[in-house]
């Protein structure tokens, strides 16, 4: 609890970012008439990136990362850990197990912020639930935190990693990494969004030298997954989801929920993956969701963070992807944490809350298309 309030009035002395208008490049974005971007013309993705996730064993943020990391042309820099699937102990130790199975122990783990912003989130909990109704998970508050990465309450598949995590923490890698590489780092947030929130409240003068923010998060035109109003990643930590988009990206990106909901994973995935000559990610999934789907055929599910990977590195993968104001509801009551999306058209001026910032929505996207870029991606070599 010491932590948490020592937390809050660190935050409570860093001045608010400036009410700045958005980047020209942003400003300049094209769109159609009836206020949706134009058809994607860009590159496929390349260049440098970050992964900040809350790391799984083989979940859609491991997938994210196997993606990143066997892409042509993408660099990736590091993989910050935040807590929210996981506690960021338990997430720390799954990236860098993971890294280390496929070969790519020299990609940087960087431990990040264990708590939301928000001092006694996981307590108000309870009183959530009675009021609202309760959730169906809570992530990492349904479970004991670790003490250590290395000292879990089951050691990870395989075993725990023999790399260790940076020493630095995850606020000054990314602040490092960034004014190092100005204009050129894409920054995946596909987690809580705690460790951008606070990069950006804590070190301003690196907003303009990220080149893009590709967010999964929010829930825009269906239910949330989580609450009848939020998505998981921004019901975990509304107040660092709300800092997030609010802040002047020279280009942002939101892969909500309602994106992945027309994505689903299957057994017949599944063994378009593992299909052929064993490699080190085949293992993987033929050891962690061989089983899932040995015991039951029609499982299936969702592959939330994984969409985010795919639209960066072919565009072409979302469909119909309109420009809007966004925001995140962080006043505590039914709607804490509800993403909030606010529409252009030429026919009037948007009415969006003041501070808000336009970004790219991708609600719906080339399912087909996905699944060959995916499967393609996971059996490198």
């Amino acid at each position: 609890m010491q932590r948490r309030t020592l937390l809050s009035s660190a935050l409570a002395a860093i001045p608010a970012l400036p009410l700045v208008t958005a980047s020209a490049s942003a400003a300049s974005a094209s769109t159609a008439p009836d206020g949706s971007a134009a058809p994607a013309t860009a590159p496929a993705g390349r260049g440098p990136v970050i992964l900040d996730a809350d790391m799984g064993e083989l979940n859609d943020d491991a997938v994210t990362m196997f993606m990143l990391a066997k892409a042509p042309d993408v660099e990736l820099l590091g993989v910050t850990v935040v807590s929210g699937n996981t506690w960021v102990e338990e997430g720390t130790a799954y990236a860098l197990r993971q890294l280390e199975l496929i070969g790519r122990a020299d990609v940087p783990v960087v431990a990040g912020a264990g708590e939301p912003l928000m001092p006694g989130r996981q307590e108000r909990l309870a009183a959530e639930n009675i009021l609202y109704g309760k959730t169906p998970w809570a992530g990492a508050f349904d479970s004991a935190r670790p003490p250590a990465y290395d000292r879990l309450a089951r050691p990870p598949y395989g075993g725990y990693p023999r790399t260790r995590p940076s020493r630095s923490a995850a606020v000054d890698f990314i602040v490092e990494q960034v004014k190092r590489r100005p204009h050129e780092i894409t920054f995946f947030a596909c987690g809580p969004a705690t460790n951008l929130a606070l990069a950006v409240r804590s070190h301003p003068e690196i907003v303009p030298l990220f080149k893009e923010v590709i967010y999964m998060g929010g829930a825009f035109d269906k239910p949330g997954n989580i609450t009848p109003a939020a998505e998981f990643n921004w019901w975990f930590d509304p107040e660092s989801a709300r800092i997030a988009v609010r802040t002047p990206f020279a280009r942002q990106t939101v892969l909500p929920d309602d994106a992945a909901v027309g994505v689903r994973y299957t057994k017949a995935r599944y063994e378009a993956v593992v299909a052929g000559a064993d490699t080190p990610v085949k293992k993987i999934f033929r050891d962690l969701h061989g089983p899932l789907f040995a015991q039951d055929p029609g499982h299936s599910t969702f592959v939330w963070d994984a969409l985010t990977a795919a639209v960066f590195l072919d565009p072409r993968i979302a469909v119909r992807p309109r420009e809007r104001y966004v925001d995140v509801d962080a006043a505590f009551g039914p709607d804490y944490g509800r993403a909030l999306g606010y529409g252009l058209d030429e026919f009037s001026a948007p009415r969006n809350p003041a501070g808000t910032r336009r970004a790219t929505v991708v609600t719906e996207v080339d399912a087909e298309r996905f699944w060959r870029l995916y499967t393609s991606l996971l059996r490198r070599p």
